[in-house]
């Protein structure tokens, strides 16, 4: 399986190390655009955004055109925008930057989720859903210390450099593979029909909920490592973050293809992440530690599930679905990053975040336990 998967799954790669490595890079990044850290968090938020925008409103793109040149036109976009993030000189070129690089995203990933999907037998959907999320995670497990070492020798700017290249190599793959399943093209009124319907409209709440609790907060992890006197921890921290991630995408797709339904499942997963919450905001530096992994895991694995759920549902609309899902996913993430922009801008300390989390994942929670029982 994994073969004919790699240039999607590493494309998935570029776009995770793009999106989380940010969180490492903020203080270097505002010292030398001259701003606060605040601001270029509110550039990470940015990027969610526009991409929470551009899934849906470009999913026209995969019917229009072939799925092979949707696929290279989202990482063409990807890799312009971080080249020009590369080059920024002041933050508002840095924003526009990320602007581009998140239309991109938007284009390129929930159609490489649903040809993932497409390219198996579907007793192995979960498992090629699961491999492109591994894609994304080991891009911070793997992708953010190595981009946080380029940081510390050579600058932020050419750990854009980095992103640039693992974007065009997946394009060079999906360049040389033959053909990608073709995607049904879809009136935008038969894809806002589906959000009418209570099955997917309650998924995509849980997801939304736990974007804004697990994306948001992320962002700021080295601000809380800061003001809970951890900050020699963050790199550490960041590390066991991606690491979680990449175990729980790893292995969340064998688990809901032989042991688990998804609606379990994510139930599981949203208990994890209250767990973690608290480990992260009150235990100490070892546990804070466990916790970071533990948060990774979970919301990385609780992803797969839901879209899983949302293929099953409605197999005939399974991009739209799938787009819909990883727009509510990153909207959650420039939600909750933009939450915790502005509460720092406030003066509030970071060490409060974790529980600004906790009640975002107390909603999903309640959502998803409603949904079970009807």
């Amino acid at each position: 399986m994994i073969r004919p998967l790699w240039p999607l799954t590493l494309g998935a790669f570029a776009l995770g190390l793009d999106a989380y490595v940010l969180a490492g890079l903020l203080p270097a990044m505002a010292r030398d655009l001259s701003t606060s850290q605040a601001m270029i968090g509110l550039g990470v938020a940015l990027f969610t955004a526009t991409y929470a925008v551009s899934a849906p409103a470009l999913a026209f793109v995969a019917g229009r055109y072939t799925t092979r040149t949707a696929l290279l036109g989202g990482l063409g976009l990807f890799a312009a925008g971080n080249v020009a993030t590369m080059l920024a000189p002041s933050l508002m070129v840095l924003l526009a930057a990320r602007l581009i690089a998140g239309i991109g995203a938007g284009l390129y990933s929930p159609l490489a989720a649903s040809s993932a999907a497409g390219m198996v037998d579907a007793s192995q959907r979960g498992q090629a859903l699961a491999l492109v999320l591994a894609g994304l995670s080991v891009g911070t497990a793997l992708g953010v210390p190595l981009g946080l070492l380029i940081e510390s020798h050579f600058g932020w700017r050419w750990t854009s450099g980095l992103i640039v290249l693992a974007g065009v190599v997946a394009a060079v793959g999906v360049a040389a593979r033959g053909s990608f399943p073709s995607a049904p093209a879809l009136a935008w009124r038969d894809r806002l029909a589906a959000l009418q319907t209570p099955f997917t409209l309650a998924t995509l709440c849980v997801t939304l909920w736990t974007g804004i609790a697990s994306l948001g907060l992320y962002t700021y992890l080295a601000e809380i490592a800061a003001a809970r006197g951890l900050e020699a921890s963050t790199h550490a921290f960041i590390w066991l973050w991606g690491l979680g991630g990449m175990v729980g995408a790893l292995l969340i797709g064998r688990v809901i293809d032989r042991y688990l339904p998804p609606p379990r499942a994510t139930l599981g997963l949203l208990a994890f992440l209250v767990i973690s919450f608290v480990l992260v905001g009150r235990a100490s530096p070892a546990g804070a530690g466990a916790g970071c992994f533990l948060w990774g895991l979970a919301g990385w694995a609780s992803v797969a599930p839901q879209q899983h759920a949302l293929v099953s549902h409605d197999p005939a609309h399974a991009t739209a679905s799938i787009a819909w899902n990883s727009s509510i996913n990153y909207l959650g993430g420039a939600i909750g990053a933009a939450i915790g922009s502005l509460a720092l801008s406030a003066k509030l300390s970071a060490a409060w975040l974790p529980t600004g989390a906790l009640a975002a994942v107390g909603v999903a929670l309640m959502i998803h336990l409603v949904k079970i029982r009807r």
